[in-house]
């Protein structure tokens, strides 16, 4: 009986550690247990940027780029970047215009106008741009001129300047009274006894409205009505008639206070006086126009276009 109860005990024993051993075998985290093991984080990717017109510098810049106004390291796209301007246009393009060309076979009686836009808020020098033959290559200089011209002036002049809608006539050939100058209201004098092209127009005041010498040398009746009867910009003639012969005052006012010189004394001061035209000699002595199928062009003194007239 004792031998039963043993062997019963012996079993539940054995039962006992058969189950501890099974535990501890088993691969299963204990429910205490923390895993150090880091979850994978994964970032989204960045959204794009709202101007994809900037990009990263690349030590370097385009030339015409500007960061100005942008962050230190962005630069401007080309995308959106001016034109660049045509090296071959010069910066007085729309400022200067040959408006037009007058052709002959004789270099005097040929000429181009060059005109400068009403629209210009300044005065544009001429002096020292070129006149080009685009078929032929030759080409004239357009010089300096007299504001004031003279038989007394000496040398070429001062640069040329262009008011706004003002124009100058650039002749080919040689100045009839050898100086390039500019019009004002007595340069019709220079027409008696010279041929000009294009003709200077006679605006001079006429003799009888010229200012007249005060008592005791005031001109008489006589003389007066003969003042009416002289045109304008004109010397009058060394002969007088036979009723003035002995009028030493009318004489005296003739020969001396009608002429060029005496004019520009009277009236240079006055608002208008000068005009808005010069001519200009290239002082040639054959013609440099085609006289047909010819391209010339006015260019600046880097040789840019500044216009361009074609002809049939």
């Amino acid at each position: 009986m004792d031998d039963i109860k043993w062997f019963f005990m012996f079993l539940v024993v054995m039962g006992a550690l058969w189950f501890i051993g099974l535990s501890a075998g088993s691969g299963r985290p204990a429910k205490t247990a923390t895993t150090t093991t880091a979850a994978r984080v994964v970032s989204p990717p960045p959204a794009p940027s709202k101007s994809p017109t900037r990009q990263p510098a690349m030590g370097s810049r385009n030339v015409g780029e500007t960061t100005s106004g942008l962050p230190q390291g962005y630069v401007i796209s080309e995308t959106i970047l001016p034109a660049p301007l045509d090296p071959s246009v010069s910066y007085l393009s729309g400022k200067l215009f040959i408006t037009s060309v007058r052709r002959d076979v004789r270099a005097g009686q040929e000429y181009v106008v060059v005109q400068a836009s009403s629209k210009n808020t300044y005065d544009i020098p001429i002096t020292g741009l070129m006149l080009k033959s685009k078929v032929t290559t030759l080409e004239g200089k357009i010089p300096k001129g007299w504001s004031f011209p003279s038989p007394t002036n000496q040398g070429e002049g001062e640069v040329v300047m262009l008011r706004p809608g003002e124009r100058a006539y650039v002749i080919s050939g040689r100045s009839p009274n050898g100086q390039s100058f500019q019009q004002n209201t007595c340069t019709g004098y220079f027409e008696q006894g010279m041929n000009f092209t294009p003709p200077l127009p006679l605006q001079c005041p006429r003799p009888i409205d010229e200012p007249r010498p005060t008592a005791p040398n005031t001109l008489s009746d006589t003389c007066l009505d003969y003042l009416k009867q002289l045109p304008r910009c004109q010397v009058p003639p060394f002969t007088v008639p036979t009723k003035l012969r002995a009028d030493g005052n009318c004489q005296a006012f003739l020969f001396n206070k009608i002429n060029y010189n005496q004019c520009v004394t009277n009236h240079r001061n006055e608002r208008g006086f000068f005009k808005g035209e010069w001519h200009l000699y290239l002082n040639r002595n054959t013609r440099l126009w085609e006289s047909k199928r010819e391209i010339i062009e006015l260019l600046d003194e880097n040789g840019r276009v500044v216009d361009r007239e074609t002809l049939r």
